[in-house]
C-alpha cells in the first residue's frame, strides 16, 4: 500500500511539475516608471517556435520603455507584472513635461481612469494648449465627463473638445455599419512639447480593463509625421474631409517618407493588407508574427495562410477562442498550424516580421489602433504605422509578441464563428 501511494505521489509531481513551471510568473517586481531607457535592445535571436501542438517556453515579461533614435515604444507584460501601469502611465508622464507654448492633441475612444486625467488637466492649467476629440464614450463615465467639462471651463477662449456620435470621417463603404463598429476608435497623441513634434498612437485605450491586457506604445519623433497627423486631426475636429480648402480623398490619408509609412481610416486600401501581400519568405528570413486582439477579415486571413503555405513561420495570437478557430481553419490558400495559432488576454494590434518584404530582406513592424475588422477599415476613425527596416524596434515588438505567445493557450471551444464579408 505504503509502495502504491509513493508511486502515485511520484507520477502526480512528473505532470504537475511542467505545469506549474509554465503557469508561474516570470518576475513580480513592479513596471518602471523611470524615463524610458535607452539601452541597446538584445540581439540574441528570436526564439524557437515549438512543433505544431507544444506549449512554448515561457520569455521573461516584457513590461516597460525604451528609446532609441527617436522612436520609443512602451509594452505591458500583465501575466507578469499584475495590472500592469507601462503603457497606461506613458501619456501621463508625457503630460507631466508640458507647460507654456506647448500642444497637445489627443484622440480618444474610451477614457475612465483618474491619472491621465488629472495629468492632462494640470497640463493646461500650467498653460499647454490642450485639444480633444473624444468618442460619445467619453460622456458615459465620471472621469471622461470631467475631462471634457474641465479642459472647456480653463481654457475658455477656445473650443478645447470636439464629441463625434459615431466615427467622425465619413464612412468608406455603404451601410448599415457592422455591429460595435462606426466608432472614433483612436488611441492617438499630437504633441509638441519643448520643441520636439511626436506622432504617438497605441493599441490602449485610457481605461481601467486595459491594466490586465497585453498593450504597446510607440512614439515617433518627426516633424513631417506630426504635420500629417495635425492635418487628419483638423479633419477630426470637423468632421469633414474638407478643411481650408482641400478635400483628403484615400490617397491623401496615407502619408511615408522614408521606412516610415502611416495610414488613417476610415479607407478602402490598407496599411495592413498591402504589407502582407507584399511580403515573401526564404530560409534565412522567413519569420511573420501577428497579435491582433481581433481578426475578422477573410483578405488578411488569406494573406496568412498563404504565406504559412509558401515557407513562411507563421504565428497568431487573437482574444478569442472563436477567432482563433476561425483564423487556423484550413483555406485554398494554404494552412497555419493550429498549434501556432493562440488566445490570450491581449488588446494589441500588431505585426512583427523578418522577411522579404518588396523584393528585400528586411525586418519591418506594422502597428496602431486598428482591429482587422470590416469596421477598422471602412467604418471608424483608425491610424496604423509601418516602420521598415529597423532591426532595433524589430526586436522590441518580437520580444513583445514572444511574451504574450509563450503564455497563450489553445482554444478552448468548438464553435466556429461565421465572418461576413465586408460591404463595398
Amino acid at each position: 500500500m505504503v509502495r502504491r501511494v509513493g508511486l502515485v505521489a511520484g507520477l502526480l509531481s512528473c505532470l504537475l511539475a511542467p505545469l506549474l513551471a509554465l503557469t508561474a510568473p516570470a518576475s513580480t517586481a513592479p513596471a518602471s516608471t523611470a524615463p524610458a531607457s535607452t539601452a541597446p535592445a538584445s540581439t540574441a535571436p528570436a526564439s524557437t517556435a515549438p512543433a505544431p501542438g507544444e506549449r512554448p517556453v515561457a520569455a521573461p515579461g516584457q513590461s516597460g520603455c525604451r528609446a532609441e533614435g527617436g522612436i520609443e515604444v512602451c509594452f505591458t507584460s500583465p501575466p507578469t507584472v499584475p495590472r500592469d501601469p507601462t503603457v497606461l502611465d506613458r501619456p501621463s508622464r508625457l503630460f507631466d513635461t508640458a507647460g507654456p507654448g506647448d500642444t497637445i492633441r489627443i484622440a480618444m475612444f474610451r477614457w475612465d481612469i483618474k491619472p491621465p486625467t488629472d495629468a492632462i488637466l494640470a497640463a493646461q492649467r500650467r498653460g499647454a494648449t490642450v485639444l480633444l476629440v473624444g468618442d460619445d464614450d467619453l460622456r458615459l463615465n465620471k472621469q471622461g465627463r470631467r475631462l471634457i467639462e474641465t479642459l472647456e471651463q480653463q481654457d475658455p477662449t477656445i473650443r478645447n473638445v470636439t464629441i463625434c456620435k459615431g466615427a467622425c470621417l465619413p464612412w468608406r463603404a455603404p451601410g448599415p455599419f457592422p455591429d460595435s463598429q462606426d466608432v472614433q476608435h483612436l488611441k492617438f497623441f499630437l504633441t509638441d512639447i519643448g520643441g520636439v513634434q511626436s506622432f504617438i498612437t497605441s493599441s490602449a485605450n485610457l481605461e481601467d480593463r486595459q491594466y490586465r491586457q497585453y498593450n504597446s506604445f510607440i512614439k515617433i519623433d518627426d516633424p513631417g509625421l506630426h504635420a500629417f497627423g495635425v492635418d487628419y486631426f483638423a479633419r477630426l475636429q470637423a468632421q469633414r474631409l474638407t478643411v481650408d480648402g482641400e478635400r483628403w480623398d484615400d490617397r491623401r490619408k496615407v502619408w511615408s517618407s522614408g521606412d516610415v509609412t502611416a495610414a488613417v481610416y476610415p479607407n478602402r486600401s490598407d496599411l495592413l493588407l498591402s504589407t502582407l501581400r507584399s511580403l515573401r519568405c526564404t530560409p534565412g528570413a522567413r519569420d511573420v508574427s501577428a497579435m491582433i486582439a481581433v481578426i475578422q477579415r477573410a483578405d488578411v486571413r488569406a494573406q496568412l495562410a498563404r504565406l504559412s503555405a509558401r515557407g513562411c513561420r507563421v504565428r497568431i495570437v487573437t482574444s478569442r477562442d472563436t477567432v482563433e478557430n476561425w483564423v487556423q481553419r484550413a483555406l485554398p490558400s494554404g494552412d497555419i498550424p493550429d498549434g501556432r495559432v493562440r488566445t490570450v488576454l491581449t488588446h494589441d494590434k500588431m505585426l512583427v516580421a523578418h522577411a522579404r518584404f518588396r523584393g528585400r530582406t528586411t525586418h519591418l513592424v506594422v502597428t496602431g489602433t486598428s482591429n482587422t475588422t470590416c469596421g477598422g477599415l471602412l467604418y471608424n476613425d483608425e491610424v496604423m504605422l509601418r516602420v521598415v527596416g529597423n532591426r532595433w524596434l524589430h526586436d522590441q515588438y518580437l520580444a513583445h509578441f514572444d511574451d504574450a505567445y509563450a503564455r497563450a493557450h489553445q482554444s478552448r471551444s468548438r464553435v466556429m464563428p461565421v465572418m461576413r464579408p465586408c460591404r463595398r
